[in-house]
C-alpha cells in the first residue's frame, strides 16, 4: 500500500488516542493550577487544525513533504503547550505522540526530524513559563527521542518488508508475462490459416497487456489498412467487422495523413492514445463511439514491411504508462513475423512488392544498401534490422535501430534532433523532438538489458544525442567473455 495512503488512514484511526492524549493532559495541567484561559485556546485551536487537517490537507496531500510540514505544526502546538502548563509535566506526552506518529511514515529521518522539532519547541515553551534550560531539556529529551527512535525503527523494518515484497511481486509479474508471451506465440504459430492466426494474436495481446479490447488491421492494398479482427472482454466469442462497425470507417484506416495508425505506421513505434495533447495521440472516431478513452496503437512490422497496426483499447481514460507500451510493442514486435507468414502464402506475390516498394517510397533508406556498422562489440546490420551489444541480441523496432544506426554512423559526435528524425522516421511532417525522445527512452531501456549497453547513448542539453563507444568498451571490459544471447 502506498505510504501516503497509509498515513491518511493512520490519521483518522488513531485521532480518537491523539485527542485522548491531549484532553489528559490540558485537564491534567488544569488540575495543577494551569491558566485557564491558556488550556481553553489551546483546545480551541487545536480543535480547528486538527478539522482542517481531516477534511480539507489529507484528502489532498500526496507527498512526504506534507508530513514535515504537519510535524513542524504539531512541534508548534506542543510549544504552546507547554508554555501554557509548564515543564516538567503533562506536556511531555504530547510532542512525544506527534513525533512518534509522524517517524512511523518517515523512519529513522523523519524520527530525528520530529524529535529536532518536538524538543526544541517543549523546551522552549518550558523555559517561557521560567523553568530551567537544563531542567526542560533533561525532562523533554529522553521522552520525545524515545518515542521517535523507536518508531523510526519500526517504520525502517517496514519499508524493508515492502521493498522485499514488492521485489518479490515484480519478479512473479515478469514471469508471469514471459510465460504469458510464450502461450500467446506458440498459439499464432500453430494456427492452421491467417483468420485463426490474427484472432490468436489478438487473444494473447488481451492475456499479455490487459486491455478491455484489441483490433488489428492489416494492408488492404496500397496504404490501406482494414480492420480484420476485434476482441473485448465483454465478448469473449470476438467481434467481427460487421458487428463492430457503426459506419464504414470504423473498419478501414490509411497509412496516409496524421491518423494515430498512420503515425504509427510511418515512425514504427507504438504511440500512446488518449484525448489528445502533449503526451498522446488523439483517439480514432471509430474507438471514441464505441465507448473507448485511451490506449495504445502497435504498428506490426515484419522485415521491411508494414503489415498492419494494432489497437489496444480501454474505456478507462487514465493515461497509458510507458511500461505497458513498451510491453504492447514488444510483444506486436515478437508476434508480427509469425502473423506474417500466415498471410504471405494467401496474398499475390505482386502484392507484397507493391507493399515493399510503398515502404521504401514513404523512407528512402529502406531500399538503399547500408553497410553493416561493427565496433566496440556493437554490431548493426541494416539488411536484417539484426543489432547485437557484447554479443547480445536486442530486438529493436525499426524507428528505434535506424535512429541508433545514425548515431553509431557518428560516434563521438552529437546529432540534433532534427537530422534524427529524417534518419529513423524519413523525415516526416508528423515527427518531431517529442517522438525523437519517445524513441530514445524506449531505444536506452532496450540497451539496457544488455551489460554493455548501459549509457551507451548520451543526452547533450540543448543540442541533442551522441553514441559514446567509450562508455561500452569499459563496459565490455568489465564483462565475462562467455557473455551470450538470451
Amino acid at each position: 500500500m502506498d505510504t501516503h495512503v497509509e498515513f491518511r488512514r493512520s490519521e483518522r484511526q488513531t485521532l480518537p488516542l491523539r485527542l485522548a492524549v491531549i484532553a489528559g493532559a490540558l485537564v491534567l495541567g488544569l488540575a495543577t493550577g494551569a491558566s485557564p484561559a491558556g488550556v481553553a485556546a489551546l483546545a480551541i485551536g487545536f480543535a480547528a487544525y486538527t478539522a482542517v487537517l481531516q477534511f480539507v490537507l489529507l484528502p489532498r496531500f500526496r507527498s512526504d513533504a506534507w508530513i514535515y510540514g504537519m510535524a513542524g505544526s504539531d512541534a508548534l502546538f506542543a510549544g504552546l503547550t507547554a508554555a501554557a502548563l509548564g515543564l516538567p509535566g503533562p506536556a511531555i506526552a504530547i510532542p512525544a505522540v506527534f513525533a512518534a506518529q509522524h517517524a512511523l511514515f518517515l523512519g529513522y529521518r523523519g524520527a530525528v526530524v520530529s524529535a529536532t522539532l518536538g524538543t526544541l519547541a517543549a523546551v522552549a515553551g518550558g523555559i517561557a513559563t521560567g523553568a530551567g534550560a537544563l531542567t526542560a531539556l533533561a525532562s523533554v529529551a529522553p521522552v520525545i527521542a524515545g518515542a521517535a527512535a523507536l518508531s523510526g525503527y519500526i517504520a525502517e523494518s517496514r519499508f524493508s518488508e515492502r521493498a522485499a515484497r514488492r521485489e518479490s511481486e515484480q519478479n512473479h509479474d515478469a514471469n508471469s508475462r514471459a510465460a504469458q508471451m510464450l502461450d500467446g506465440l506458440r498459439s499464432i504459430a500453430a494456427a492452421d490459416s491467417e483468420a485463426t492466426a490474427l484472432e490468436a494474436f489478438a487473444r494473447s495481446i488481451l492475456t499479455v497487456t490487459g486491455f478491455d479490447a484489441v483490433a488489428v488491421y492489416t494492408r488492404s492494398g496500397g496504404l490501406g489498412l482494414q480492420m480484420r479482427v476485434a476482441l473485448s472482454r465483454s465478448d469473449a466469442s470476438g467481434l467481427t467487422t460487421e458487428s463492430a462497425a457503426q459506419s464504414p470507417d470504423t473498419y478501414e484506416e490509411s497509412m496516409h495523413g496524421d491518423s494515430a495508425a498512420a503515425r504509427a505506421a510511418s515512425q514504427g513505434v507504438a504511440l500512446a492514445l488518449g484525448p489528445g495533447g502533449a503526451s498522446s495521440e488523439q483517439m480514432p472516431q471509430w474507438a471514441a463511439r464505441m465507448g473507448y478513452a485511451s490506449g495504445v496503437v502497435a504498428p506490426m512490422v515484419a522485415g521491411h514491411l508494414t503489415a498492419g497496426v494494432v489497437f489496444g483499447l480501454d474505456r478507462d481514460g487514465a493515461a497509458v504508462t510507458l511500461d505497458r507500451i513498451d510491453l504492447m510493442e514488444r510483444f506486436v514486435s515478437l508476434s508480427a513475423r509469425l502473423v506474417a507468414a500466415h498471410g504471405a502464402g494467401a496474398q499475390p506475390a505482386g502484392r507484397n512488392r507493391l507493399s515493399l516498394e510503398l515502404d521504401a517510397a514513404g523512407r528512402p533508406d529502406v531500399g538503399e544498401a547500408r553497410p553493416v556498422i561493427k565496433m566496440d562489440g556493437l554490431t548493426l546490420d541494416p539488411a536484417t534490422d539484426r543489432s547485437s551489444i557484447g554479443g547480445v541480441a536486442v530486438s529493436l523496432s525499426r524507428s528505434e535501430f535506424d535512429l541508433l544506426y545514425a548515431l553509431a554512423g557518428s560516434p563521438g559526435r552529437v546529432v540534433d534532433p532534427g537530422s534524427l528524425v529524417e534518419s529513423a522516421f524519413g523525415g516526416t511532417s508528423s515527427a518531431g523532438q517529442k517522438t525523437v525522445d519517445a524513441t530514445i527512452y524506449r531505444l536506452r531501456r532496450k540497451l539496457s538489458r544488455a551489460p554493455a549497453g548501459g549509457g551507451l547513448i548520451r543526452t547533450v542539453r540543448g543540442k541533442g544525442y551522441l553514441l559514446d563507444p567509450s562508455s561500452q568498451g569499459e563496459a565490455l571490459a568489465q564483462v565475462p567473455d562467455t557473455v551470450t544471447a538470451d
